[in-house]
């Protein structure tokens, strides 16, 4: 299943990424738009996505978001430890993590410092939470993959993620931040 994105770019990529900006219904669209891809997105030749590390996995799309959102809530952590009304709980719970919010406010990452990240994000906005979580994500890994991880997700994610800033979190601090939300997302599966 892997090798299935390898040589499609368009299957792999959210619409918005796309010449019209519609999904693909047959195989003609298919093709205008891995050309389309190819030649506005020179990148995507120099790496195959069969080769994307294991810090990136190859899950459905509303699965990364998810994922996107955990590594938000995760590095937001303490903040959302304060969350205790019943009202805010559900809200944020449904707009960032669904049956997740009580572990990430256990997780021991809620016992240190939020990341330092310009401009804030408002934790209980589902968009905002998923291009931090995206920004955050595309640190863990080499530029050249950042890149297919950001096609996942629909363009004005990736286009927000682009204005978010952290200081002090390197490329390891990223990458155990993103596998701390894989384990979370796994063990409370859908």
């Amino acid at each position: 299943m892997k090798h299935a994105y390898t040589c499609a770019p368009a299957h792999w990529a959210h619409h918005s990424w796309l010449e019209t900006g519609q999904p693909i219904r047959h195989e003609r669209a298919a093709r205008a738009a891995h050309a389309f891809l190819f030649s506005r997105y020179p990148q995507l030749v120099q790496v195959a996505l069969a080769d994307v590390p294991a810090v990136l996995p190859l899950w459905p799309r509303p699965a990364c978001a998810r994922l996107c959102r955990i590594v938000a809530a995760l590095a937001f952590a303490r903040s959302l430890r304060r969350v205790v009304t019943a009202r805010a709980r559900v809200a944020l719970a449904l707009s960032v993590a669904p049956r997740l919010l009580a572990a990430i406010q256990r997780h021991p990452r809620a016992g240190a410092a939020d990341l330092k990240v310009e401009p804030a994000p408002v934790l209980s906005s589902r968009r905002d939470m998923t291009a931090l979580g995206l920004a955050l994500a595309m640190q863990a890994v080499d530029s050249r993959y950042a890149f297919w991880w950001s096609l996942r997700l629909p363009r004005e994610i990736a286009e927000a993620a682009a204005h978010y800033r952290v200081h002090g979190f390197s490329a390891l601090d990223a990458r155990e931040l993103v596998a701390d939300a894989q384990r979370l997302m796994e063990a409370h599966s859908c």
